[in-house]
């Protein structure tokens, strides 16, 4: 039968149906609710408030015209107004949850934005959009893409069109968004503005900018430091790991820490050899000459290196410079995994998609890569997911549910912790809360470690 054979049927018994019963039963082919929340500035602060409205406006346009969809007009800044009452971050997952009590949307897409510049004479700029579904009802990611396109309001409309039929999955109506797109470019040359494009803001260097500090080390060392800044947060299996945190990740306890600074990657091969005088082969060699070697660069990550040894390199580079650096504790190292206090409660570290920001077993080709490679997270943090497990200060112990002030971990152990996941790791252990460990002397191909250093 027929959507219209179907729909006759329907009003042919419409007068034996209570009214409360009757519109449940039209309701069958309304459209789905979608909304679309603000947009990220992954450049943080490089674009201004016009530009991002106009790339919002142009998902919702694409949202608007998609088969069985309406966009919902729930006002996000009121739900993210009531999680800050509650004290709750503003993640998807919270977000989702205060929707749902709200209104009958099922989906929200959020959108974040990366430029290929943030050169403000720029002529042409190509715009990364990262589009994010989440279902309204489980709280949990659907599936992500990313689009790419130019500054000019056209080329983002057709961009968006193709985001939005990636996530959703139904087609677009383009000659719909052309239209769109006409209007608008007519009604703002007529005004004479240039809000039709994508416009950058004047390049100002925020707090967290102006600490951060490069290591020389008086041996060319060229080792930047990002400056984190103290907070609380949850620690452990938070909602966005979806269930695959295993039992040791748990309870999810609330954590303090003071300010401290952690190298915006892992220690390399060149780094390693200007401090401690060896090469990947010879750190190979102290285990077994037979092993093989999985990435050999002076960029690449270091590793075949033991807890031990990663606790001498900071007592070397401390000895040198006269500041202290340390491994970072297991706190440290996933508040900061987490972007601190810039977090937008991602899965891994910088995103909810792990190919954006990871090597790891299935986009490796089964060896390390170059630092910074992928995307940085919310501090510009690179490879905190992937590429080599990071080692950690801490004896590997279980959780206790107290509030904690800059803990330390467990006073004794076998096993020191490992953290972030590597290149060899499947995507459920490049997860900020995921925990391994390994001995202390203990030395393989898939481990290295960074540094934080103590204001």
């Amino acid at each position: 039968m027929n959507k219209n054979n179907f729909l006759l049927l329907l009003l042919s018994i419409a007068v034996f149906l209570p009214q409360s019963l009757l519109a449940q039963t039209f309701n069958i082919f309304a459209d789905e609710q979608i909304m679309v929340a603000g947009v990220i500035d992954r450049n943080d602060r490089k674009l201004n408030e016009g530009t991002k409205q106009l790339i919002r406006q142009s998902i919702i346009d694409a949202c608007t015209n998609a088969e069985g969809y309406e966009i919902s007009e729930v006002n996000i800044d009121d739900i993210k107004t009531e999680l800050t009452k509650l004290g709750k971050p503003h993640t998807p997952q919270n977000m989702c949850e205060m929707i749902g009590k709200k209104a009958n949307v099922k989906y929200i897409v959020f959108p974040e934005v990366r430029l290929s510049t943030t050169d403000i004479n720029a002529k042409d700029i190509k715009v990364y959009i990262d589009g994010t579904l989440f279902r309204i009802e489980t709280a949990s990611q659907m599936r992500s893409h990313t689009v790419g396109c130019f500054s000019n309001s056209q080329s983002l409309q057709l961009a968006t069109a193709d985001l939005i039929e990636t996530l959703l999955g139904v087609k677009v109506n383009r000659q719909n968004l052309l239209a769109i797109n006409t209007t608008t470019t007519q009604t703002q040359e007529s005004s004479d503005t240039n809000s039709n494009k994508v416009q950058i803001n004047q390049q100002v260097e925020n707090q967290q900018q102006s600490q951060d500090f490069v290591e020389d080390a008086g041996v060319g060392l060229n080792m930047k430091m990002i400056y984190v800044d103290g907070g609380s947060f949850q620690m452990g299996a938070t909602p966005e790991q979806n269930g695959e945190a295993e039992s040791n990740e748990s309870p999810v306890h609330t954590v303090q820490l003071e300010s401290f600074y952690i190298a915006e990657c892992e220690v390399t091969q060149a780094q390693w050899q200007k401090i401690m005088g060896t090469t990947i082969f010879q750190q190979r060699d102290k285990s077994d000459a037979s092993w093989s070697v999985y990435g050999v660069g002076d960029n690449n990550p270091m590793y075949y290196v033991s807890w031990e040894e990663a606790q001498m390199f900071c007592r070397e580079l401390s000895a040198m410079t006269g500041k202290t650096y340390l491994l970072p504790t297991e706190a440290q190292w996933e508040y900061a995994a987490r972007g601190g206090k810039k977090s937008r409660g991602y899965k891994y570290s910088g995103s909810y998609a792990i190919d954006a920001v990871a090597w790891y077993s299935s986009n490796s080709g089964s060896a390390t890569h170059w630092v910074k490679q992928k995307r940085a997270n919310e501090l510009g943090l690179y490879d905190m997911s992937g590429n080599v497990w990071e080692w950690c200060s801490d004896w590997f112990g279980n959780y206790s549910s107290a509030t904690q002030s800059n803990p330390t971990g467990a006073v004794s152990g076998s096993y020191r912790v490992l953290r972030g996941g590597s290149w060899l790791s499947k995507a459920g252990n490049c997860r900020v809360s995921r925990r391994d460990g390994n001995a202390p002397s203990g030395r393989n191909y898939a481990a290295g470690f960074r540094v934080v250093c103590l204001p």
